[in-house]
């Protein structure tokens, strides 16, 4: 057989040779090919976390080499370009994970053996515009592998905006950004899983702890070939490699602020990223674990990354190679070494240079111009092409990943699933307080109890709203930043919500049932007969889960708009008493311009009226405390349109909540 290599060089002659060998694989390599991939009888080994283990197969053709994908899951790509099958010719770079290979006509060598041409990351004459306002004005920056690079300067400097642009989150209006080579933003669907990008905000769930987290972590980015074990080997690396070992047990909520961090960077660090960006990494941090933070940034650089940190601390900059200081503008006041800014800026007081470059910005950017070396010219930047589809694994797999996070948030936050699973019971006994025993029988016009089933239909029908709510207003907008990062390193926003919404469907079935029987005992079941389901019962309680589920959807709606934990109570008091009074049980809404039109729009309306037809309101509670609403009619089409109307309301506010998911990048 072949000879197995480390992802060095493999001789083309050696090919026609090479698989001639039956191999247990998901798929049979074509005649004559070479396999590249993570497992170990591979003909080309990729030592690579984002290799499959059956990756692509080099296969001689008619006019020369070829290379056909297979079927991998983070694809792989030729000249940044991502490809099904593609000739080679000199000079191409194959990408395959984290690893970069030179095909010269005959061999395939690692890039490194290649060319050094342009190591770590270029930043080249960048300019960035929002609605003809300059933010970033001609930055140039050079940070090879195995430094750490600070970009420092006043708020509003423009210091994230750049470290977006790096990133690859935001396209530079112009000028070019460029790392191992590959252009950012051209190549950015393979580059990606080398570019780790640490927001200011936490992107660990609190309520996990660190292996927990990371364990979700590396399922959703590790190709889904990757074995139990080898997920646990990776995860252990990363927390022994950023000191975590002893606090691998511990909910993220119990570690300091410098440790959370660190849990933050431990998730990027999962599919080994050679470029790491870091936003206000130490802020809120006490001086001892800003140093701690700091100090771990430079271990990080040290073993080979490119390390970007965006801070507003000064006291440790002397860890860093270089530092990058912007003035307001967007423009470059210094950049190089920090001990050598006093020839630029004549002091070494920092408190001075931020004052001298906040004061006279131009001033600061011509000086620094007039004593720069100016780079050679780069080739002209292209204009980004289609990052085409994001490499990801199945949204099937990602479905399944979610949503036992999901059930494992719900349930590690003690106080709040107590809440949860307490809350249908006291709903559904607060419908006991309604005086009379006539219950869903016929009432007596003279007795005190005359509007008792309209009383409790209207309690059961808060009970679900409330529930439903108060399920799921929370969700979005306490993950917000680690739904964004996830997305942004190819997590299916269909698979994320659609997860969710599945957990969130079983827990508003299981309360609405629990409401809806504690009702039933204490007030008796519905007497009329039924209408679609054979069982009069089956139905109010179907009725009640539509409307708890489609009230879930609602509270999705109000988390994906809010825009900060703030705005939750108010907007969830708001919602409920929208509903208390556009259901149709307390004031009339039929036929009133206005109440009428905005009543189809929230799902109390139709929950309530769907009760109503099944318990033929309009009969067992006469009198002029009935209201005639055409909705509460006693037949199965009324039925069947209210609880048809839940549905379409559930589809449209997910829907809405999608929309509002979606990947931005501008």
């Amino acid at each position: 057989g072949a000879q197995a290599l480390e992802a060095a060089e493999f001789d083309s002659t050696n090919l026609r040779r090479a698989v001639q060998r039956s191999r247990s694989r998901l798929s049979a390599p074509p005649s004559g090919a070479a396999v590249i991939g993570r497992a170990e009888d591979s003909d080309i080994v990729i030592s690579d976390v984002l290799a499959s283990r059956q990756h692509a197969y080099l296969v001689p053709g008619p006019t020369g080499m070829e290379i056909h994908d297979a079927h991998s899951i983070n694809g792989t790509f030729v000249n940044g370009t991502r490809i099904l099958s593609a000739p080679l010719t000199e000079g191409d770079v194959v990408t395959i994970g984290n690893v970069d290979l030179v095909f010269n006509g005959e061999i395939l060598l690692r890039r490194a053996q290649a060319a050094t041409r342009t190591g770590g990351l270029e930043v080249r004459e960048v300019d960035f515009e929002i609605d003809s306002k300059r933010l970033i004005h001609k930055v140039s920056l050079t940070a090879r592998p195995g430094t750490l690079t600070a970009l420092i300067g006043g708020s509003g400097a423009g210091k994230s905006t750049l470290s977006r642009l790096i990133a690859g989150a935001t396209c530079p209006s112009s000028g070019s950004i460029t790392f191992e080579g590959h252009d950012i933003h051209a190549s950015f669907a393979s580059l990606r899983s080398r570019i780790g990008m640490v927001p200011q905000d936490d992107v660990v769930h609190r309520q996990l702890t660190v292996t927990q987290a990371l364990n979700y972590a590396a399922e959703l980015r590790l190709p889904p070939d990757t074995s139990k074990q080898d997920r646990a080997q990776v995860v252990a690396q990363v927390i022994e490699e950023l000191g975590l070992t002893k606090h691998a047990d511990t909910r993220v909520d119990k570690l300091s602020g410098g440790q959370r961090k660190r849990a933050s960077v431990a998730l990027e660090l999962l599919t080994g990223p050679s470029l790491l960006i870091l936003d206000e990494p130490t802020s809120g941090l006490d001086p001892a674990l800003d140093l701690q933070v700091m100090t771990m940034l430079r271990q990080l650089a040290d073993a080979g990354r490119v390390v970007l940190v965006v801070t507003h601390s000064l006291s440790y900059l002397d860890l860093c190679d270089q530092v990058l200081l912007m003035a307001p503008g967007g423009k470059t006041a210094y950049c190089g070494p920090p001990d050598e800014i006093e020839a630029t800026m004549g002091t070494t007081n920092w408190a001075k240079i931020f004052g001298m470059v906040g004061a006279d910005p131009d001033e600061a950017n011509r000086r620094f111009l007039a004593q720069l070396k100016p780079p050679p010219a780069g080739p002209e930047a292209e204009k980004p092409a289609d990052l085409g589809a994001p490499a990801r694994s199945s949204t099937r797999r990602q479905f399944a990943t979610i949503a036992r996070r999901q059930i494992r948030l719900i349930v590690a936050d003690r106080a709040y699933f107590i809440f949860l699973a307490l809350l249908p019971f006291v709903m559904g006994a607060l419908s006991l307080t309604v005086p009379g025993s006539t219950g869903f029988r016929v009432a007596d016009p003279s007795g005190d109890g005359s509007d008792e089933p309209g009383s409790v239909l209207m309690l059961l029908t808060m009970a679900a709203v409330f529930m439903g709510t108060a399920l799921t207003i929370r969700d979005l907008i306490g993950e917000r930043p680690i739904f964004r990062r996830e997305q942004a390193v190819g997590l299916s926003t269909k698979a994320y919500l659609l997860a969710k919404m599945a957990v969130f469907f079983v827990f508003a079935v299981i309360q609405s049932a629990i409401a809806t029987t504690i009702t039933i005992l204490g007030k008796g079941a519905p007497t009329r007969p039924a209408l679609l389901l054979g069982s009069a019962t089956l139905e109010l309680y179907v009725a009640t889960a539509a409307m708890c589920v489609a009230a879930a959807m609602v509270g999705l709606v109000l988390s994906s708009l809010a825009r900060s934990n703030e705005q939750i109570m108010p907007l969830l008091v708001v919602s409920l008493m929208l509903q208390l009074v556009l259901c149709g049980g307390m004031v009339p809404v039929t036929n009133r311009i206005g109440l009428d039109q905005m009543s189809w729009a929230v799902p109390s309306r139709w929950g309530y009226a769907a009760q109503a037809s099944t318990v033929d309101l309009w009969t067992i509670e006469p009198g002029p405390l009935a209201p005639k609403d055409r909705h509460f009619k006693h037949t199965a089409s009324t039925w069947l349109f209210d609880v048809g109307m839940l549905a379409l309301l559930t589809i449209v506010y997910a829907g809405f909540v999608g929309w509002r998911s979606r990947l931005k990048r501008h």
